[in-house]
């Protein structure tokens, strides 16, 4: 009977021939595949299968000991539905192929964890919408604030801050990236992510019971009573930088196109972690915060009483934290040069060295004379901020009296100006010339913006770059030359008369050509100029202030006109021949006197000579401890100016000598 049934069966699938052979054998092969791929499916969700790739040791390890080892593995790794459990396979067969060829020597597993594995109606669903304030490591923290919302502009996910960067620990909080976006800096030019940085936003002690404040390490009771700020013992707490490292994504990538994208920061931040859940310390080198223990060998810390007292220093010499204006460091900063750089200067002061910097500092490096740079700079800088700290009050006195609704926006404006100028007036313009004259700029810009804001129709005084009145090849160091004024051939020469009234430029007065800044101006290029254009003797004072004033009788004080002056002879009638304007001698006495006047302008010219002679050796006999008298000052200033202008005689001889005679008889008695 067996048999029969068995013979049967055998002739049955005999009979079975062509497509209807070949769909049945599928069918059985097929339903042999399922059972087999839905129990291999099963098999390899369970958490134990995970190690059998012992380089997965280490995270199953870590999950055993979790608060997460009641779930299932697939729970948090598939995204929830079916085809994320599809996607999820898939990844795991080809993490299982590299596995068996050996690929995954050569990078880190990696596990792509979305939010809404996270935010499953089991789990943690209402989690990131809760207002719950919760306490870790004493610090207050809400879900809601960081889920929700844009923390300094980038959208956070679930594993920016729970990850598994820290091996033996499981999904735990890595407080390392709460430090790189609290205490990383800004590029942003209106440092709306600053307070992040402050220590009340995370250590509020005011919200503390005084419980809790005596069950600190040390009792933080009189902190809060007397509003001590925390910096005033806490200091030195921030440690790094967060800079990415581009050699970092080597680590993951290596085509060029992607590499390109290194500079494009919303992008990177929206591919790694909107898109794909890292952790910020994947790319973000670490900073530290903590209390650092002080070193008793090290140098004192100044900082720990003066608190921020070189920060505005820092600031300019770092081109940065200025409103409405580009960042732009200084070439030395640039360069790496730090503070004692420069400030190389010993000044020992009740057993403290204080490193000074002054115009030897420049010259050790830069070469003798660059030392001259700092006092220009320190000069126009003065001119400069005089002229915007007056703008500004005529601004802000606008603003104040108006009455728009838009007078609270208008006062932040010049909140943000004032912030300029306090910048460059307390960091010193001489550590970033060039971030100083944009400062300044910049806040004399805000400072339009606010009367834009208030509808004001007043116009501020003009103030201009110094990059507008001098070239570029010549701005980088000498910023501010405008406001600067020297001496050339005896007179003092005004860059701003030249420069910004005139419009000259550098190359017309200098020239690099044999050496750098070389004059090639002659006092004759100057009078081809001045003279021609000198058509009244009131225009001869702008130049020859000196001697305008010997002739008028007003030089020294004194009320002693010229002769000729009373008598309405004025600089023309003198100096101005039909070849040109010149510098006369006694001969042209005849051209109005008798010929005997021609000596008498030679006799003059001996006597002030033999007066100064004589003025001159009675200083020279009187002893140094006299140098600082009145009398010894005026007299030597006198003789110093008469040297200088030998012809000075001509111009007053009555006054000239009578000066002379004065100081003469002021000083005799300090000669014993």
């Amino acid at each position: 009977m067996e048999e029969e049934q068995k013979k049967k069966k055998s002739r049955w699938f005999a009979s079975v021939t062509g497509v209807k052979r070949f769909f049945l054998f599928f069918g059985i092969y097929f339903l042999a595949f399922v059972i087999v791929l839905a129990v291999s499916a099963e098999y390899t969700s369970r958490p134990n299968f995970c190690p059998t790739c012992h380089y997965m040791e280490p995270f199953y390890n870590s999950w055993k000991t979790s608060t997460h080892n009641k779930i299932q593995c697939v729970e948090c790794h598939f995204e929830p539905g079916l085809e994320g459990k599809i996607k999820g396979k898939l990844n795991g067969l080809v993490q299982i192929v590299n596995y068996v060829s050996t690929s995954y020597k050569k990078r880190k597993p990696w596990a792509d964890i979305p939010d809404n594995t996270c935010s499953r109606s089991d789990c943690h669903a209402s989690q990131s919408i809760q207002d719950t304030v919760y306490e870790t490591r004493g610090v207050l923290f809400n879900h809601k604030h960081h889920l929700s919302e844009l923390r300094r502009g980038k959208k956070l996910k679930c594993t920016s801050c729970h990850s598994q960067i820290v091996q033996g620990s499981h999904m735990q909080v890595t407080y390392a990236t709460c430090f790189n976006c609290h205490f990383h800096k800004s590029d942003d030019p209106e440092h709306k992510f600053d307070k992040l940085a402050e220590c009340r936003t995370c250590h509020n002690l005011d919200n503390k019971s005084k419980e809790q404040l005596s069950s600190m390490k040390y009792n933080h009771t009189s902190v809060v009573q007397n509003k001590i700020e925390c910096k005033s013992c806490h200091n030195q707490v921030i440690f790094g930088n967060g800079e990415v490292g581009k050699e970092r994504c080597f680590q993951c990538h290596f085509e060029d196109d992607k590499l390109d994208k290194y500079s494009d920061t919303e992008f990177m931040h929206k591919t790694h972690i909107a898109k794909h859940s890292m952790n910020c310390m994947y790319c973000h080198s670490p900073i530290k915060h903590k209390i650092e223990k002080i070193d008793a060998n090290a140098p004192s810390d100044c900082q720990s009483c003066h608190t921020g007292a070189h920060a505005s220093q820092v600031k300019l010499f770092a081109g940065e934290n200025g409103f409405n204006t580009e960042n732009r460091p200084s070439s030395m900063y640039v360069s790496g040069i730090n503070c004692k750089g420069c400030h190389v200067l010993h000044e020992t002061s009740n057993n403290v060295v204080t490193y000074k910097s002054k115009e030897e500092a420049c010259d050790r490096c830069h070469g003798k004379g660059y030392g001259n740079l700092i006092k220009q700079w320190e000069s126009s800088s003065v001119k400069r901020l005089a002229v915007i700290k007056s703008i500004y009050n005529t601004a802000k006195n606008i603003v104040n009296s108006s009455k728009s609704d838009k007078r609270k926006d208008a006062l932040i404006k010049l909140e943000e100006a004032q912030h300029n100028i306090n910048l460059v007036d307390i960091g010193k313009s001489v550590h970033n010339i060039q971030f100083s004259d944009n400062l300044l700029v910049g806040s004399y810009g805000l400072m339009n913006e606010a009367l834009k804001l208030v509808g004001s129709n007043s116009k501020l005084p003009e103030f201009k770059p110094s990059t507008a009145y001098v070239p570029n090849e010549c701005y980088n160091c000498h910023a501010g030359i405008q406001e600067v004024s020297a001496q050339a051939f005896g007179k003092t020469f005004s860059h701003n008369t030249h420069i910004v009234k005139q419009h000259l430029q550098c190359d017309r007065c200098h020239s690099n050509d044999n050496k750098h800044g070389q004059l090639i101006l002659t006092q004759n290029s100057c009078n081809n100029c001045h003279h021609t254009n000198a058509k009244s003797n009131e225009s001869c004072n702008s130049c020859h202030s000196i001697q305008t004033q010997v002739f008028n009788g007003t030089f020294e004080g004194k009320n002693t006109p010229d002769i000729m002056k009373e008598a309405g002879v004025g600089c023309n009638d003198c100096h101005q021949t039909p070849a040109g304007i010149v510098k006369p001698g006694t001969k042209i006495c005849v051209k109005c006197h008798d010929k005997d006047y021609e000596s008498t302008g030679n006799e003059w010219k001996n006597d002030i000579k033999n007066l100064s002679g004589t003025l001159n050796d009675i200083l020279s006999k009187i002893s140094k401890q006299y140098d600082n008298e009145s009398d010894v000052v005026a007299a030597r200033t006198l003789l110093k100016k008469i040297n200088a202008y030998q012809s000075i005689y001509a111009h007053n001889y009555n006054l000239i000598s009578e000066l002379l005679s004065e100081k003469k008889k002021a000083v005799e008695k300090y000669v014993k």
